[in-house]
């Protein structure tokens, strides 16, 4: 995406290439302005229960996301425009690992390890009005740090869950084997990247003109954050490098009651840093062919940017 969501991807210290994507993009946008782009995202079936094969249209929603990712300033005066009565956050502690054993005896003591970092878990919401939406995508428009993308419109089924996957692959050298006399590698594959799950129902499908919807969004973002590099004794002589890999893994959950017309907006709190070209010229002389170059300054600076998802559903029959 020139976004998303989706945070600032980067070659792992191997230098081995990230396994590919799928994408689907949205044939039916309109260009847009410079800090907008589309998002590119893969978009598995629904995975709760079977779908009919002709679902009437008064049980089908239609769900448009968006995505941004703002600077702070940005973000700050969003949320000073929309207000503390609008606005609510939730704050989760940490769950303990169901792995952790207080074992006595040698019949339940953990066969494996593990390395687990357990951080306090924030997810800020808010039912918006049109205006209130219109508002927020024009200050986000407005910033040179911040960036907005459309994701493909969602078809779901009443009380059906969808989800929009953007995730890479990206190979570590976490091991070592001994095949014959030779000493092998052994790759792991970790995701990274950001996947959102939606489930909706309408409340009032054929009895009330005016819609009411109650919808849960998911957002989970998986971030490596750091790769150290740690030794391997016991298979040779000398110790084998290898890598370890810390991967952050953050989920956000939020539920919201909404009206026709009105849109769910999710902040799950989450952090990544993007690179901006900025370039300035002499007025005149920067234009000239070939000279202009030398009266160009371009500057390359790095902001931390804030992920926020809108969502914005609506029955078919209303499309």
């Amino acid at each position: 995406m020139r976004i998303m969501v989706v945070a600032c991807l980067y070659t792992v210290a191997s230098g081995l290439p990230a396994l590919g994507q799928l994408t689907i993009t949205n044939p039916d946008e309109t260009k847009s302005p410079s800090n907008v782009r589309q998002v590119s995202l893969t978009t598995p079936p629904s995975i709760n229960t079977p779908i009919p094969a002709q679902p009437p249209p008064s049980h089908q929603l239609r769900i448009r996301v968006q995505f941004m990712e703002v600077d702070q300033a940005t973000r700050e005066a969003i949320y000073a425009g929309l207000g503390a009565d609008t606005l609510r956050t939730s704050t989760n502690l940490p769950l303990e690992n169901s792995q952790d054993s207080n074992s006595k005896t040698l019949n339940n003591f953990p066969t494996k390890s593990d390395a687990v970092t357990r951080t306090t878990a924030l997810v800020t919401q808010a039912v918006l009005t049109t205006a209130e939406v219109a508002g927020i995508l024009k200050m986000t428009e407005a910033s040179r740090n911040s960036i907005i993308a459309d994701a493909p419109n969602l078809l779901l089924l009443n009380n059906n869950k969808i989800e929009l996957t953007d995730m890479i692959q990206r190979p570590f050298v976490v091991n070592h084997e001994k095949q014959g006399d030779e000493i092998r590698p052994i790759l792991q594959h970790i995701d990274e990247g950001t996947r959102v799950g939606i489930i909706a129902r309408i409340d009032s499908p054929t009895i009330s003109t005016k819609k009411h919807f109650q919808i849960g969004c998911e957002i989970v973002s998986r971030r490596l954050i750091e790769t150290r590099t740690d030794f391997l004794y016991g298979l040779g002589t000398d110790p084998l490098r290898v890598q370890i890999p810390h991967l952050q893994v953050t989920t956000a959950r939020a539920t919201a009651n909404l009206a026709y017309g009105q849109t769910l907006l999710v902040d799950p709190h989450v952090t990544s840093t993007r690179s901006f070209r900025s370039e300035t010229s002499v007025p005149f002389l920067g234009k000239l062919p070939y000279v202009g170059r030398s009266f160009k300054n371009v500057a390359v600076t790095t902001h931390d940017q804030h992920l926020i998802v809108l969502l914005h559903p609506a029955p078919m029959s209303e499309n």
